[in-house]
């Protein structure tokens, strides 16, 4: 036994679950979507913007997830790899990168 209340385990639970949940980023705060893939070996938590983009024009240098929505299972974010994208039909996020603000506002 862990000896840490109900109610911190049911909230680690949570947090490890591979269901979709937007949270508001820590660093900006904007709204982005938060899940864990899917593989148990080498499962990564995402932290994804919540606007889909055009498949055509992915961003340079981001990761491309695909938002699965399942009515029974519920959502999921699965990577964009080359053999789902030659068929997938599903909304396209990429990965949230925080906007940049000037070095001298931050000075200032």
């Amino acid at each position: 036994m862990s000896g840490l209340p109900a109610h911190v385990i049911a909230e680690r639970a949570a947090r490890a679950a591979e269901l979709v949940r937007s949270e508001p980023c820590p660093r900006c705060g904007a709204e982005t979507l938060v899940a864990r893939t899917a593989d148990r070996v080498a499962a990564i938590d995402v932290r994804a913007d919540p606007t889909p983009v055009d498949p055509a024009a992915i961003p340079a240098g981001r990761l491309a997830w695909c938002l699965i929505q399942h009515q029974f299972v519920g959502d999921r974010l699965r990577w964009r790899d080359r053999w789902h994208a030659k068929a997938c039909a599903h909304p396209v996020l990429v990965d949230h990168a925080c906007p940049t603000r000037p070095v001298q506002e931050t000075l200032l």
